[in-house]
């Protein structure tokens, strides 16, 4: 399963949704980290820490890298629950769009899609609405948004 989340606008959200997948959906995960982050001795040492007490793992992923992408898609085939923040990095940035990664790992990967869209109106974003979807449908519906917002 691709376990896609938006808006990413807060370091908390990681730690959000890991919390919420223990304690709801009872699945481990590899979560996709920045690497600018995850690399750093006190945040990936918290990371570690969360996601360990979570059984969830960290793994850094440069978006700048299309290649670094793969490492997800053999984890997906081989059954892994993938969480993606699919709008990349620069939370400073609330409008970003979603990347062209999450589209791409979602075709390849023919697996199942659930998406999580995070509350931010309070001093700890919450998971406000947690919407499943076979991929074919999900496909279907980013491929018809993404034609309607193309630039004319």
């Amino acid at each position: 399963m691709l376990i896609l989340v938006s808006p990413h606008i807060s370091r908390m959200d990681g730690f959000v949704v890991s919390h919420y997948l223990a304690r709801t959906r009872k699945c481990e995960a590899v979560f996709a980290v920045d690497p600018d982050y995850a690399l750093s001795p006190f945040s990936s040492r918290m990371l570690n820490l969360y996601g360990n007490r979570h059984n969830h793992t960290m793994v850094p992923l440069d978006s700048s890298k299309p290649l670094a992408l793969r490492t997800l898609l053999k984890g997906l085939r081989d059954g892994t629950d993938v969480v993606l923040f699919p709008q990349g990095t620069g939370i400073a940035d609330k409008e970003r769009q979603w990347k062209s990664g999450a589209y791409w790992l979602a075709k390849k990967s023919d697996c199942d899609v659930l998406t999580l869209y995070l509350d931010h109106s309070g001093i700890i974003p919450v998971v406000s609405v947690d919407r499943w979807t076979r991929n074919s449908y999900w496909l279907s519906l980013h491929s018809m948004l993404a034609r309607a917002n193309a630039p004319k």
